[in-house]
């Protein structure tokens, strides 16, 4: 099976192409695949065609475009409750954020790589 078919995929939407970067040199030492968009309208875009493959969304809180609401909304109806959507964020109070958005888990920036890593390379949900 080539990467592009397995099921373990990432998918990290930030506006900040460095943090994307760091989380795609994370995916290649776990062994799995990360997509990016940089921001809510190329997420859906690329969830269009990447859904059945991706295992966990990383979504960043400040991009432009969409409100943050709406963006969380959008994806979480695109993608389903089967795939985790994780709050990474710079924002202050984060869990709060989370909260807002109808999301369940988060991580605050800036992020410990090792804890990056433990986040990406958990099983893929059954």
């Amino acid at each position: 099976m080539s990467q592009q078919d397995r099921p373990d995929t990432v998918l990290v939407i930030d506006d900040n192409l460095d943090f994307r970067e760091l989380i795609v040199m994370i995916g290649q030492l776990c062994g799995t695949r990360v997509i990016q968009a940089g921001d809510c309208s190329e997420a859906l875009r690329v969830i269009a065609g990447e859904l059945p493959r991706i295992k966990m969304i990383l979504l960043d809180y400040f991009m432009p475009g969409m409100d943050p609401p709406a963006c969380a909304q959008a994806i979480g109806e695109k993608v389903g409750p089967s795939v985790p959507i994780v709050l990474v964020t710079a924002a202050i109070d984060p869990a709060n954020r989370a909260a807002e958005l109808h999301l369940d888990r988060w991580i605050a920036k800036p992020v410990d790589p090792t804890t990056l890593r433990e986040l990406i390379s958990q099983p893929i949900p059954v």
